[in-house]
Formats: structure tokens, C-alpha cells, sequence
């Protein structure tokens, strides 16, 4: 059971009483808070929620940029006993609407620069009624509903009342997934939860007051929010900025002496891909989570003088396998960590012996570590957790050493001449091409029986031509991976999370410009 001292609240108000001048915020505009001042800051919004009748079980809607209100209010709806919904900045319109009514929020604490948003959908939203306005440059906003100056009831908030010190099990946040293939759904992660993605994505215990962690991904994620709170842990300042910007990067970890970050999705590219220099590892940072893995993650330690650590993760789950500072074989996102229990599965829930493909399942030994279900959804609780194992719907396999791989989302892996085929896997190399900027992959059905692979190509410039892609591709992969279809497009349907929407893909029917690689006669040797 997960010590009641290490709750996040409670943990910052036990470092505000014992160290209240140690700045533990930075944000890279300048300014910066101590725990005394950020221990403040949570018990005025956990007071003033009060006084709008927030209550215990409430639900309270935060959107707002990277900030330090955007840290600070998950702990201070806690305070009230409430749950933080923290909704992607990105979000508007109908899945927005989606958001706010599903959760059920009667209060959201929203940037000024959103709020419009918020009124373009309001005659939608069924339980909405007041918007608390961040950084309101007049007091005044577009929300035509009921509205309150952030900046006014804080001023006025008793600082008397300590609030609400929760437990483990109960709820940290529900953190809204992207819908690839439906609408959102919530995920309700207990405190127990958001403590152990925190302690063991990147390993904490070498690490300390003079750590500082440099954090541009948002906090609507876990990804922000697992920085937050490890930094909470082990003493370091947190160093906020609102979004991860290339040009900035290594200047800003130089000014604030960063030694630890995330550098996950697209950012290895964009750090990789910086001009060489002789200063290259003439920095402080040498801590580094990257999920995934990039294909030569070696290059990157010794271009950086970093020492990388990766995971297998998703929001419902917290990071069942990891790799600590040991990397394993190519490919593999880590061994299982103590407390987690992980199989690799067929479609009936058998384990699957090493080396095959399967679902990747998850449970653990302690109660609350993982999710406690969907939000208002017990029909995709109980699917998830089918046979007592929570199904990630990812594809996967492990060796007979006991390392992990993650392969592709399951939808996404493609049954391809007797093969299994992973999206992800062609994606990378297709991308290798000069002549593409984005790739996605998809399995449709063949007139020869399973499938066949039909790629979607953004191309780089205007002359794109799908036989030199061919030509390009088929000395890289094997004759079964190679796509049947090239469709050139300006763009593939995403997320909000800029998650590619594959299921929309695969639905579509063959397009009429398709290039059908039988019907144009290109020959592959076997």
C-alpha cells in the first residue's frame, strides 16, 4: 500500500512545512515558487472552489496552457475532495462538448484563450454552468453563462482551511484517451496510480535536490503530470514550459541546468536532427525516458553523453514494464517491474510461449496501481478487464530472457501472407524515403485471402511517384511487408493527440487513384 505521506498533496504540504523557501517551479519565462508559495497558491483554489460549491465527488474541468495554475490545480481540486478533468488544449468542438458533458463538470476552470470555445458549443453542453476565467485580461469573458475572475476569488480565499488530504485509492484525475476508434473515454486513475507511473518510468533513486526536470509536455497528459509529481518526490525543481520547442530546447536546459527529461514521440527526431556540433555533449542533462525507443537509441547516448531508460506504458496502466538505465536487446521496452504481473496472450486469453505474437495483458499485485475503470462506462470496464487482466490492445511478444517488445496497436497489426505484419514497423522504413513526410499503414482485405497492405503516403514535394517508392522500399523490406496499395494524400485523419485515426483508413474503399502495385505488373523477387 502506497505510503499516505507520498500522496501528492499530502507530500507538498509535508515540503512546504519542512523546506518553504526551496523554489521547486520553474517556469522558463522567468519566473519561479517555492513549495510555501505553491502550498499557498493549492489551499486559495481549493478555497475558492469552495465558495462555488465544489464539493466531495465533484467533478471540475481544467483547461488551461502549461503553467503554474495548470500544475497547481490537480492538488487543489483534490483539497476539495473533487476530481480533476483536465482536457487536452487542443480539443474543441463536438469531442470537447463530448468531454465536458460525460464528465459531468458543473464548474471548469478555464484560459482566457479558451473560453470561446467553450461558448461556441454551450447550448450543447447539458451540465456546464460556470467558467472560472485564468489570466482574464478585464475580468470579462465570451462565455455568456455564469463566469468568475480567477484572479478575484483567489485574492479573497482563506487560507485557514487546509482542505482535504486524500488517500490512495482514491481518485487522482480522469484523463480523457484519444479516440482513435470511438469517442473518448475516461480513465480513472487513483493516487496509487499516478505515484507508481511517477516512481518508475525513469528511475528516481539516484536522483535529488539538484536534479532539475525539464518539462514542455502538457499536463493534461501523464506525461506532464508524472514529471510533476516525481519532482515532488525526490526534492528537484520541476522547470515548466507550455509546449516542447526545438530551437529552444538545449538553451533552456542550459539556463535552468536540466538534467532530467521525457523525449518521447516525435521529439527524438527533432533533437536528432539538430546540426552537429562539437558541444554536443556539453550540457547537464543525462537523464532521458524515450518512449519509443528510436532504432539505434546508442547513437543518441554517445552523440548526447545521455543514459536512456524506456517503458512500456499507457494511461490505464503505469508502466508495467521498464527497463531502468540497462537497455535490453534492440526493440524491447524493458522487463517486468516488481508489484506488475504481464502476459503476452492469444484471442481466448492463452499465454502465448516466447517469441509469438499476442495481447499484451496487464494486472497488478497491489490494488488501486492500475486504472479503476472508465468513467461512467461499465460495459468498456468489464471488455478491458475481461478474465481479470486488463487487455491494452496492443500487440506484443517477450524472449526467453524476459524482455518485452512492444509490436504495434493489435488493430494495427496485419496478417500478410501467412505473416504477422506490424504498421509500425513498415511506417518507419517508408518514412526513411526522401519523398515521404508522413506514412500510415493499414491491413484491407485481399482478393487472395487475409490481407493485403494499403499505404497512405504524405509526399514530400510534387513529383511523387509510387513506383520509385517501390524502388526505395524493396531492398529494405521483406517481400511480405511490402505494400499492394500507395495512395498519395494531402494529409491522414488524426486525433486531437495527433493520433493517425487507422480505423478510418482501413474503412475506406480502394481509391480510384489508388496505385495497386498487381495491377500495374511490379514484380518483387522472392
Amino acid at each position: 500500500m502506497l505510503d499516505p505521506e507520498l500522496v501528492l498533496p499530502t507530500l507538498l504540504a509535508r515540503r512546504a512545512d519542512a523546506e518553504p523557501d526551496r523554489t521547486w517551479i520553474h517556469h522558463v519565462d522567468g519566473r519561479s515558487m517555492t513549495f510555501a508559495a505553491a502550498e499557498e497558491r493549492i489551499v486559495r483554489w481549493a478555497t475558492a472552489l469552495r465558495t462555488l460549491g465544489v464539493d466531495a465527488g465533484d467533478t471540475v474541468i481544467v483547461m488551461t496552457p502549461n503553467s503554474f495554475d495548470a500544475a497547481l490545480l490537480w492538488p487543489a481540486v483534490a483539497r476539495r475532495g473533487a476530481i480533476e478533468v483536465p482536457v487536452n488544449n487542443a480539443y474543441r468542438g463536438t469531442i470537447l462538448t463530448h468531454v465536458v458533458n460525460d464528465s459531468a463538470a458543473r464548474i471548469a476552470v478555464v484560459h482566457a484563450s479558451f473560453v470561446d470555445r467553450f461558448e461556441a458549443v454551450r447550448k450543447d453542453l447539458t451540465t456546464l454552468d460556470t467558467i472560472v476565467v485564468v489570466d482574464a485580461d478585464d475580468g470579462r469573458s465570451p462565455w455568456s453563462g455564469t463566469s468568475v475572475d480567477a484572479a478575484e476569488i483567489l485574492v479573497d480565499a482563506d487560507l485557514a482551511a487546509a482542505g482535504h488530504l486524500p488517500a490512495h485509492h482514491e481518485t487522482a484525475c480522469i484523463l480523457y484517451t484519444s479516440g482513435t476508434t470511438g469517442p473518448s473515454k475516461g480513465v480513472v486513475i487513483p493516487w496509487a496510480h499516478a505515484h507508481a507511473t511517477a516512481v518508475g518510468l525513469i528511475p528516481l533513486d539516484d536522483l535529488g535536490e539538484g536534479d532539475a526536470w525539464y518539462s514542455p509536455f502538457p499536463l493534461f497528459h501523464m506525461s506532464g503530470k508524472l514529471a510533476l509529481y516525481a519532482t515532488a518526490i525526490y526534492g528537484g525543481p520541476f522547470v515548466v514550459r507550455e509546449y516542447f520547442k526545438t530551437d529552444v530546447f538545449w538553451d533552456e536546459i542550459d539556463r535552468f541546468g536540466c538534467t532530467v527529461c521525457l523525449v518521447i514521440g516525435a521529439t527524438p527526431a527533432f533533437i536528432w536532427n539538430l546540426p552537429r556540433s562539437d558541444d554536443d555533449r556539453n550540457h547537464a542533462l543525462r537523464n532521458v525516458l524515450m518512449a519509443p525507443m528510436p532504432d539505434d537509441p546508442r547513437a543518441f547516448m554517445d552523440r548526447y553523453g545521455w543514459r536512456i531508460c524506456t517503458t512500456f506504458n499507457m494511461t490505464e496502466i503505469s508502466g508495467p514494464v521498464a527497463s531502468g538505465w540497462t537497455l535490453g536487446p534492440k526493440g524491447s521496452a524493458g522487463k517486468v517491474r516488481d508489484g506488475y504481473q504481464v502476459r503476452i496472450v492469444d484471442e481466448f486469453d492463452e499465454e502465448v510461449p516466447p517469441g509469438v505474437l499476442g495481447e499484451i495483458v496487464v494486472r497488478s499485485d497491489e490494488p488501486w496501481v492500475l486504472m479503476a475503470g472508465y468513467w461512467k462506462n461499465p460495459e468498456a470496464t468489464v471488455r478491458a478487464w475481461r478474465n481479470y487482466w486488463f487487455h491494452t490492445g496492443d500487440a506484443g511478444r517477450y524472449d526467453a530472457d524476459g524482455w518485452y517488445y512492444y509490436v504495434d496497436r493489435l488493430k494495427d497489426a496485419m496478417r500478410v501472407s501467412g505473416e504477422n505484419v506490424s504498421s509500425m514497423e513498415v511506417e518507419a522504413v517508408v518514412l526513411e524515403s526522401p519523398d515521404v513526410v508522413e506514412a500510415a499503414a493499414v491491413g484491407v482485405r485481399s482478393d487472395r485471402g487475409e490481407e493485403d497492405i494499403k499505404l497512405y503516403v504524405v509526399p514530400a514535394g510534387t513529383d511523387f511517384d509510387a513506383v520509385r517508392l517501390m524502388d526505395f522500399l524493396k531492398p529494405r523490406l521483406p517481400r511480405f511487408m511490402m505494400p499492394r496499395y500507395v495512395v498519395a494524400v494531402s494529409e491522414v485523419p488524426k486525433t486531437p493527440t495527433e493520433k493517425v485515426r487507422k480505423h478510418i483508413l482501413r474503412d475506406r474503399p480502394l481509391e480510384p487513384d489508388a496505385w495497386d502495385r498487381i495491377a500495374e505488373g511490379y514484380v518483387i523477387p522472392r
